[in-house]
């Protein structure tokens, strides 16, 4: 009996052994609030939890994401709904798989900034100026050609400069560009220093509430990993919990992840629906952006 005892135990403990590793996800970010669940994940422990052994990455230039997936220098990229619908459009077999950053009116994050003596407040000023962007192509300059596009301003008259997010002030400052598109806390740090001033909130003169980011794999990967994508979820979820209970070390996690404290965040949604790329295939119709049809029901992954 004492034998028959030993064995289950000795078996149990070998079953316990033989548990796999967690698994080891690279994920990329920009440098952003948008991503705060997943910071709190990977501090708080709940990847771990979840079997998952998440490496952060800083990703300056946001537009780089799907292609360092398709490298699989990344497995997961947070990335805006714009870039991803563009990869899809250029024939990346790419999946969203997570919600991040949600942008609602009379809640700005991102805004059109411009340099204290220069005046722009309708999409007509725009013209004849330069505009510092953090990707070309990016949903940020997407959204400000559909803004100068519904008020008949003609964006090919305006140029558009690509540089990293922190970048951006110091050209502005310096006279490089006339305005930027900008997000927190850069944003209220050029209000603050006098740089300059908030010159539209375009992209919810656009739309009311868009959720501007998201989390996307292969479709390979996503095929291969069901299991592990349960998982990030989960550990998102649990963020994002963390998130709304109002913990005092919240701020304290971001500076550490990020460098800094954004006075606003987004409204943060950790799901993606259909509807919620409607906005961006319209505006991408609009611009001559993209030559496919979307199947939504395919880039969602359930």
């Amino acid at each position: 009996m004492l034998k028959h005892a030993a064995v289950i135990v000795a078996a149990a403990l070998a079953a316990g052994l033989a548990r796999a590793e967690p698994v080891k996800l690279a994920i990329g970010h920009p440098i952003a609030s948008d991503f705060l669940a997943t910071y709190v994940a990977k501090e708080k422990g709940f990847f771990e939890k979840h079997d998952i052994d998440a490496t952060l990455t800083k990703i300056p230039v946001i537009t780089v994401v799907p292609q360092a997936l398709v490298s699989n220098s990344l497995q997961i990229g947070a990335t805006t709904l714009g870039t991803a619908l563009q990869a899809i459009d250029a024939g990346l077999d790419l999946r969203l798989v997570a919600g991040a950053g949600r942008m609602v009116k009379g809640q700005p994050f991102i805004s059109l900034m411009a340099r204290k003596d220069v005046k722009i407040t309708t999409p007509a000023d725009l013209e004849g100026k330069k505009v510092g962007v953090p990707g070309l192509g990016s949903f940020m300059e997407q959204f400000l050609r559909e803004w100068m596009l519904q008020a008949k301003a003609d964006a090919k008259k305006t140029t558009f400069i690509e540089a990293p997010l922190p970048q951006l002030p110091d050209m502005l400052k310096g006279g490089v560009v006339d305005a930027v598109l900008i997000v927190e806390p850069m944003r209220s740090m050029i209000v603050n220093t006098g740089i300059g001033v908030v010159g539209a909130e375009y992209i919810n003169e656009v739309d009311p509430s868009v959720l501007v980011s998201a989390y996307l794999v292969t479709g390979d990967w996503a095929a291969k990993n069901a299991a592990t994508i349960a998982n990030f979820r989960a550990a998102l979820d649990e963020g994002l919990a963390y998130i709304n209970s109002g913990a005092p070390d919240l701020k304290d996690i971001e500076k550490k992840t990020l460098g800094f404290n954004s006075p606003r965040l987004a409204t943060f949604d950790n799901k993606v629906t259909a509807d919620d790329l409607k906005i961006f295939i319209k505006i991408g119709r609009d611009l001559n952006l993209y030559r496919t049809t979307f199947d939504t029901d395919k880039i969602i992954l359930k």
